[in-house]
């Protein structure tokens, strides 16, 4: 857990179908308006014993809710993020960022009911 209330640390416990693309301790803080893009959250990552700055990539709302979408590499790779309870799901799409996320979201979906439930890659 962050020392304050708009941060909030996250360890990796498991990556599927593949290596994580971020590394193993994430933040997640609330935006301070601070953008002119207004995202929800800000995602940064950690080397070594600092926190990594710039901030790697916004949390911006999607249609779904409790969704949230960002990037890596200028759209290079889409990340769809899910808050579950206490922990995170890091969905990462390398090479493909489509402008309507419905075919992502139906990709989520199934690979939700084929693992029967969503498990934390973040606590």
């Amino acid at each position: 857990m962050g020392k304050y209330k708009s941060v909030k640390h996250y360890e990796l416990i498991s990556t599927k179908n593949g290596s994580s693309k971020l590394t193993d301790l994430i933040n997640i803080s609330k935006d301070r308006n601070c953008a002119k893009s207004s995202p929800v959250f800000w995602l940064q990552i950690r080397k070594g014993n600092k926190w990594v700055k710039p901030r790697l990539t916004g949390l911006f709302k999607t249609s779904e809710k409790g969704f949230f979408k960002g990037d890596l590499d200028k759209r290079r790779c889409l990340l769809i993020f899910q808050f579950v309870n206490d922990g995170l799901v890091i969905y990462c799409f390398e090479n493909y960022y489509p402008k309507n996320l419905n075919s992502v979201f139906s990709v989520i979906e199934e690979f939700i009911v084929n693992d029967k439930k969503v498990i934390p890659v973040y606590l």
